[in-house]
């Protein structure tokens, strides 16, 4: 399981509710103002589906295909259960259960085991290709920091796996995001893996909701697959439509948000802090020296003086504290240089008696002990 240490539930909520301005995201909508969005949507016209069929609902998942130069989509209602059919349905397939990953992948850290206990997968390291059914392969990769294949190189690895007889997965949670960074072949990662799962909801802001990518016959069966688990609901409409907004809104501004994750990386790194990965994506990790629980009510105690919700899920890396941005509509309402300043100041709050350059904690006094 992941690892992410937090504040105060209940007092996080509040404070974050409380500011009228964020680093991270699209902004905190209430269900009035959500709603009075898809109403605005919907006036663009589509219909509703009819357990997961027609109108809307096969609109975007024709929409995403196309985008991606994929053969077929099918709308799910969370990536967790996407992630979980494609790679059941190539097990299947090959005969195989065992499916390849980083470990910091996903469905390792965030998905209470699902491969195990609900499809009887076994996980495996990524070298593992050769024995494996499938190679999960994340687009960034979110824990370690936003490290992005480059293209070339996924092409020569999907050539890797397709001599194993292996599948290539690819983990497209954040794969809006890296249209800036992959640039024109970013349209035809649906023809390099063999399947491709895109979140609705984190880059492009819908309530919730995943598609699953790939060929006609393997999304055919996928959609058998999303009955079994719960997902065929009556209406599956508000998601698409969330989606289709999303596309329109958010999609077209991938490289302003990854423009503005690189001037926050600029202006960190003068601050004298770090990130852990120069950004490619709207992603970053901020490295903040010290101990992640004191920075983590740090990060908070600032937030609530500044009006500026920083985030307070504060990750553990190599003995020091990182604090993940994902650039949207919202955080670009925020300076680099003021977001920078707000950062140093709760490391300076978290540790007043200082931080040892390079350290994961405080300053310890020489005449102690």
């Amino acid at each position: 399981m992941a690892v992410v240490v937090t504040p105060d539930p209940i007092r996080s909520r509040e404070v974050s509710a409380a500011c009228s301005r964020r680093v991270s995201g699209h902004g905190r909508l209430s269900p009035a103002q959500e709603l009075a969005l898809l109403a605005e949507e919907a006036e663009r016209g589509g219909g509703s589906d009819v357990y997961g069929d027609g109108g809307l609902v096969t609109e975007v998942e024709q929409q995403v295909a196309a985008m991606l130069g994929a053969e077929a989509g099918v709308l799910l209602p969370s990536g967790t259960m996407a992630q979980q059919v494609a790679l059941r349905l190539h097990a299947d397939a090959r005969g195989r259960r065992r499916v390849a990953m980083h470990p910091t992948s996903h469905p390792l850290l965030w998905e209470d085991d699902a491969l195990q206990v609900v499809q009887g997968l076994v996980p495996t390291g990524e070298d593992d290709v050769e024995g494996a059914a499938a190679l999960l392969v994340e687009l960034p990769r979110r824990e370690t920091g936003g490290h992005l294949l480059p293209h070339t190189d996924l092409v020569a690895l999907a050539a890797r796996c397709h001599d194993a007889g292996t599948a290539l997965h690819l983990d497209g949670a954040r794969l809006w995001e890296c249209a800036p960074a992959y640039g024109d072949a970013w349209s035809g990662l649906g023809g390099v893996a063999d399947t491709v799962y895109v979140s609705l909801y984190k880059g492009l802001g819908a309530t919730a909701g995943a598609v699953l990518l790939g060929p006609a016959d393997l999304v055919a069966q996928a959609r058998v697959w999303r009955h079994r688990l719960g997902g065929t609901l009556p209406a599956l409409w508000p998601l698409a439509l969330g989606a289709r907004r999303g596309l329109r809104v958010h999609l077209p501004r991938m490289a302003e948000y990854t423009a503005h994750a690189v001037a926050l990386a600029d202006a960190v790194e003068a601050a004298g802090l770090a990130v852990v990965v120069r950004p490619q994506t709207p992603l970053l990790h901020v490295l903040l020296p010290g101990d992640p629980q004191r920075l983590a009510d740090a990060l908070l105690a600032v937030s609530e003086r500044s009006g500026v919700f920083l985030g307070t899920g504060v990750r553990p890396h190599e003995g020091a504290g990182a604090l993940e941005v994902s650039v949207g509509e919202a955080g670009l309402q925020v300076d680099p240089a003021e977001t920078a300043a707000l950062l140093a100041e709760a490391v300076t709050l978290a540790f007043p008696e200082g931080v040892v350059p390079g350290a994961g904690g405080p300053a310890q006094d020489p005449d102690a002990g």
